[in-house]
């Protein structure tokens, strides 16, 4: 899965879409990376540490996307 995250988020830079597939790839995934620390998994996608507030903030906005019984297909 990180791999996968990987590659879609650095593919994406070439289109100038690499926020936007970040937060996509966190939002699909949020379930699998919720116990994950947020230096660690920018680590390993190779994204600069000031994505962990964008990782956080996805995770939250899941979170609240499954209480509200709102789900990605």
């Amino acid at each position: 899965m990180i791999v996968q995250i990987k590659t879609a988020v650095h593919d994406a830079a070439s289109k100038n879409q690499k926020i936007a597939m970040f937060h996509f790839q966190v939002l699909k995934h949020a379930e699998e990376l919720e116990g994950m620390e947020p230096e660690a998994f920018c680590r390993e996608i190779g994204v600069p540490n000031t994505y962990q507030t964008e990782f956080r903030k996805m995770l939250s906005l899941a979170r609240l996307m499954r209480e509200l019984g709102v789900r990605l297909a």
